[in-house]
């Protein structure tokens, strides 16, 4: 609280006080009892305000600019000429470093009496977010997935890529997780594969049955098993299949792979099944 609303609150008792009790008192003319009181009490107040204003008022200064450096420096800009510095709020303010000065009110220009403190708004640095993993998504939710985190699209570049299907990010630029300032661009590369989902039959041929459906499974194709029994050949090796080697196949297709069977049944006739367990 100011010493001015101090004397004020001072002025207003004291002359309620005295009202009071010359109201209570048998005297003549109380009202010019506490006019003269009032005057006595006002007086000094109103001889300091003549006296700052007209007789000897305080110097003014123009208020220098002590935006973008740091509070310290702009404080003691702002001692050197009598002014005061006083930090009045900290935010986050991108392209500041932390303890550096953002704006400052009253604004550079204006005049003020000496000794007037200047209010500073002091940056704390720049807001980070983590940068999301994009690797795997379509082109088409990064924006959204960007925004959400504060981010925002960098460069896009277009790169052949056998693993991903056209359109999806295959890497970006800064890393997952990595500490950014809220608004930076995340650059991205994006999958160009035409071909996505169609792959060469390998040859299965001679494999067992326990290796073809390995080397089908890393290729997202689906084995369907014939057991054809015969004695020229060991029991669970591959003996044929269908699509041969080298035909094009799109992933999730079935293959038949026909395999070798110990022959069962009188005279060891040879004869051909499908395993309905498979």
């Amino acid at each position: 609280m100011s010493l001015l609303i101090i004397y004020l609150m001072f002025i207003i008792i004291s002359l309620l006080v005295i009202s009071y009790l010359v109201t209570k008192m048998d005297v003549s003319n109380p009202h010019v009892i506490i006019m003269a009181l009032a005057a006595i009490i006002v007086s000094p107040l109103l001889l300091s305000y003549v006296y700052s204003t007209y007789i000897m008022p305080v110097p003014e200064m123009i208020v220098p600019n002590v935006s973008n450096i740091s509070f310290e420096d702009a404080k003691a800009k702002l001692e050197s000429i009598r002014l005061g510095a006083r930090i009045s709020e900290k935010a986050y303010e991108r392209g500041v470093p932390n303890g550096w000065v953002i704006s400052q009110r009253p604004e550079p220009g204006r005049k003020v009496k000496i000794g007037r403190e200047i209010n500073l708004k002091v940056s704390i640095g720049e807001r980070t977010v983590p940068v999301p993993n994009l690797v795997g998504r379509p082109l088409v939710q990064i924006e959204a997935v960007l925004t959400e985190a504060g981010l925002k699209i960098g460069d896009k570049k277009i790169q052949y890529d056998e693993h991903y299907q056209s359109g999806t990010v295959v890497s970006q630029t800064p890393l997952p997780d990595t500490e950014v300032p809220v608004g930076s661009d995340v650059d991205v590369t994006v999958a160009e594969n035409p071909n996505f989902g169609t792959v060469a039959m390998p040859n299965l041929v001679s494999k067992t049955l326990a290796e073809a459906k390995g080397i089908l499974s890393d290729i997202k194709l689906k084995p369907i098993v014939y057991y054809h029994e015969t004695s020229q050949f060991a029991e669970g090796f591959v003996l044929s299949q269908d699509p041969i080697e080298g035909e094009e196949v799109r992933m999730g297709d079935t293959v038949k792979i026909y395999v070798s069977k110990t022959p069962t049944g009188e005279g060891g006739a040879a004869k051909q099944y499908k395993n309905d367990e498979e």
